[in-house]
């Protein structure tokens, strides 16, 4: 990536510019400040190989030509009233509609062993070119430029590139004539060898590929998740993954040099396109994730009402760009940050994990969207944050908020299928329901009349439940009845369907082949298991369990495959044994 000036750098700058306020200009220090005023350049750039990079801060004049109507001709005469000055790290320059930055530097190279190569070390600049007189004194010009295709530029690249003319051991002197309106022109001109700007190209390349795979993944993710779970909040983290990663292209260069490098026109509005695209799904996505009933009324019409003007306001600055439209632009992001940052805000005093974990995934991005913001209103300089930040916000923020989303959607798919389940589960003991144990005997009695064998029905009944109900209160009641319920669960086997058909009656269905001696000896482990007094019952209480067990269907075939005649039949074999209280278990036909 390109390199930034440290803050170490930053600091000796500014040290040495008060030092040279507070120092009496000497002779030499005249001359040089007098040199822009008289039209010529400082001394010539020398380029070896003990440098594979040289910022041209600080080594270059600059030029404002407020009506852009001067021709290089003009400009090598100075035949203008302009003053040309030093142009220092991070100046940023306002060019109206017709303005245009002219600047100037001369270079010097030892050898042809290496190609030098200039570049404007951002992208979105509106047109650039390059200007020097050749070997022959012939001009030579070279353009690059968000008006141009991109396949049509000197040097096609990310960013605006120029090849330098080799002549060893002379002087050449160069023009950059740069137009660039509605934003603040900041770009750092640099000059590379060929190997070190190639190199640097590849490391980059690998960093953004990285980005932008892992941005295709997320929303591949989500689009999943929303085929599978009709989740609303997925689909706008698609829609606003997809538009953050085309932002990115387009604010980046790579959209104009891999993705649309024919396409002038829309090179040059995506930017303005798609980031506040993208910020208005973020605006809608993060509404959708802390759902408007923890908003408040005010807040969530506020959002909805600043997504709708953000979009007519992006409408106006492309049907009609100026530069009011642009910061109109710049002003609704402002304020649609605000409201992101105020929702996030309810979301994280809800107390929710997982509305906590979504709160910090989505503050990188939040942060680090005020830098373009701020560079728009002339703030800031572009450099290495302002054009980056967004990128490493992005995946900083992937893998907490997709941890976020599917924390939520664990969640909410629990729930769901909880509510799903108390169709057919009753929701005090967790075992099914009579409704739903009536279709299951009915099918039970169809297989053993058709294969000829035998399936068991246990019914259980907790005979003591008024009591412990009367004696120790609800709580321990219910208590008895998940007890009940969970040793008719130890029981079972997995093809065996347990249920509660009654207030303190339950049913245990072996499905067969089922022998006698097999359903005797479940009836005789339930009775047992229910005198043992169980550790979450008072001291001393049991669980008293009467059980009427029957071979299914009944030998006598009076019932056929009528699930609701079997179940009366042994509610009556109930009856029958409540009449006997020596007696826990009763067969009604073995």
């Amino acid at each position: 990536m390109p390199s930034s000036p440290t803050v170490w750098q930053r600091l000796g700058a500014a040290l040495g510019l008060c030092l040279a306020l507070i120092a009496p200009p000497t002779s030499t220090a005249l001359a040089a400040i007098a040199a822009p005023s008289a039209g010529e350049p400082s001394r010539p750039i020398v380029l070896d190989d003990r440098h594979g990079t040289v910022d041209l801060a600080g080594r270059s004049e600059q030029l404002l030509d407020p009506n852009g109507s001067l021709g290089i001709e003009e400009i090598e005469a100075h035949r203008h009233t302009g003053v040309w000055t030093l142009r220092a790290a991070g100046d940023r320059t306002r060019l109206a509609n017709d303005a245009a930055l002219w600047i100037r530097f001369e270079v010097m190279q030892r050898s042809t062993d290496a190609a030098w190569e200039l570049e404007l070390a951002r992208s979105g600049t509106d047109f650039i070119e390059l200007y020097h007189r050749d070997a022959q004194g012939r001009w030579r010009v070279q353009r690059a430029g968000d008006r141009l295709p991109v396949r049509d530029w000197a040097h096609p690249d990310r960013y605006p590139v120029f090849g330098l003319d080799a002549r060893p051991g002379e002087a050449v002197r160069y023009w950059v004539r740069i137009e660039h309106a509605r934003v603040p022109f900041s770009g750092e001109l640099r000059l590379h060898d060929h190997n070190t700007l190639r190199e640097m190209r590849i490391h980059q390349q690998f960093g953004l590929g990285v980005y932008f795979g892992m941005a295709l993944l997320l929303t591949l993710v989500a689009l999943v998740h929303v085929a599978v779970y009709r989740d609303m909040a997925f689909a706008l983290y698609a829609v606003y993954t997809t538009l953050l990663g085309l932002g990115m292209a387009a604010s980046l260069g790579v959209g104009g040099q891999f993705l649309w490098p024919g396409q002038a026109r829309w090179n040059q509005v995506a930017e303005f396109v798609l980031l506040p695209l993208m910020g208005v799904a973020g605006l809608l996505f993060v509404r959708q994730v802390a759902q408007p009933r923890r908003l408040g009324r005010l807040l969530d019409r506020l959002c909805l009402g600043l997504a709708l003007l953000w979009l007519a306001t992006v409408a106006w600055d492309l049907i009609a760009p100026s530069r009011l439209s642009l910061q109109a632009v710049t002003a609704l992001g402002t304020a649609a940050m605000a409201t992101i940052a105020a929702m996030l805000w309810r979301a994280w005093r809800s107390g929710d994990g997982w509305l906590r974990w979504f709160v910090l995934g989505m503050l990188p991005v939040l942060i680090a969207g005020a830098l373009p913001v701020m560079r728009n209103f002339n703030l800031i300089s572009s450099g290495f944050l302002s054009q980056y930040g967004m990128v490493i916000a992005a995946t900083l923020e992937a893998p907490v908020l997709v941890y976020a989303l599917l924390q939520r959607s664990r969640m909410q798919h629990e729930s769901q299928m909880r509510a799903r389940a108390l169709e057919r589960t009753e929701p005090l003991t967790g075992l099914m329901v009579r409704s739903h144990m009536m279709l299951c005997l009915h099918d039970s009695l169809v297989r053993a009349q058709r294969y000829h064998h035998s399936s068991a029905l246990l019914l259980v009944r907790l005979d003591n439940h008024a009591e412990l109900l009367e004696r120790h209160g609800r709580e321990t009641a219910d208590r008895a009845l998940v007890i009940t319920a969970s040793l008719l669960r130890s029981q079972a086997r997995d093809v065996d369907t347990a249920a509660r058909v009654d207030d303190q009656d339950f049913a245990l269905l072996m499905e067969g082949p089922v022998k006698d001696t097999q359903a005797a000896g479940v009836a005789t482990s339930l009775v047992a298991a229910g005198l043992r007094s169980p550790d979450r019952l008072p001291p001393g209480t049991t669980l008293r369990l009467r059980v009427v067990v029957a071979l299914l269907p009944d030998a006598r075939g009076e019932h056929g495959q009528d699930a609701e005649a079997h179940l009366r039949w042994m509610h009556e074999g109930l009856r029958l044994l409540g009449q006997d209280p020596r007696k826990a278990i009763l067969r009604l036909n073995f």
